[in-house]
C-alpha cells in the first residue's frame, strides 16, 4: 500500500511539474540575454555580424580613441541602419537591438555598444571572456563622455575618422 502512495504522489508530481513548464510564458529570465556573458558570446559569432565597409581584413588605426587599433563590425540589425557609403546617417539613431564591436587587435578584447530600450549598453571583455567592463556599470564618465564628441551619430565616433 505504502509503494502504492509512492507511486500515486511521483506521479501526480511529475504531471505537475511538466504541465507548469509548458505553459510558462517566460522560460528563463530575459535580463540575461543582455549579460556580460551573452554579449561576449555574440561578440563571437562570425556569421551574425558584417565588417565596417564589409572589408574583414581592414584594421582601423584607432589613434582617435583609447581602444587602439580595431576591426569594427556590426550586427544585422544595426547594419540595416547604414546607408550606402556604409555610415549612419546624420541626426538617425540605430534601432534597438543593434549591436556594435570593436575587435581590438593588440589584446583580443571586445569593445561594444548594445543598443536596448533606446539606450547603449557599453562593455569591454577580454578574449578569454574575463570583463573589463560591465554592462552594468555606468557609462556615463568611461564611455559616452569620449563618445559624445561632436559629429557623432548615435554615440558612434568611428564615422568621423574611418
Amino acid at each position: 500500500m505504502k509503494k502504492q502512495v509512492l507511486v500515486i504522489i511521483f506521479s501526480i508530481t511529475v504531471v505537475t511539474c511538466i504541465f507548469y513548464s509548458c505553459t510558462k510564458d517566460i522560460g528563463i529570465n530575459p535580463l540575461i540575454a543582455f549579460s556580460d556573458k551573452a554579449l561576449f558570446d555574440s561578440c563571437r559569432n562570425e556569421a551574425a555580424f558584417t565588417y565596417y565597409k564589409n572589408s574583414p581584413a581592414t584594421v582601423y588605426s584607432g589613434s582617435n580613441g583609447p581602444h587602439g587599433p580595431f576591426k569594427l563590425k556590426f550586427n544585422k540589425v544595426a547594419l540595416t541602419a547604414l546607408i550606402d557609403n556604409g555610415k549612419l546617417p546624420v541626426g538617425k539613431a540605430f534601432p534597438d537591438g543593434s549591436m556594435i564591436v570593436k575587435e581590438v587587435q593588440s589584446s583580443g578584447q571586445f569593445a561594444l555598444m548594445y543598443k536596448r530600450a533606446g539606450s547603449w549598453l557599453w562593455a569591454e571583455i577580454n578574449a578569454d571572456g574575463s570583463v573589463a567592463y560591465s554592462v552594468n556599470k555606468d557609462a556615463g564618465a568611461g564611455c559616452i563622455s569620449c563618445h559624445n564628441q561632436t559629429g557623432h551619430r548615435d554615440l558612434v565616433v568611428s564615422f568621423n575618422f574611418y
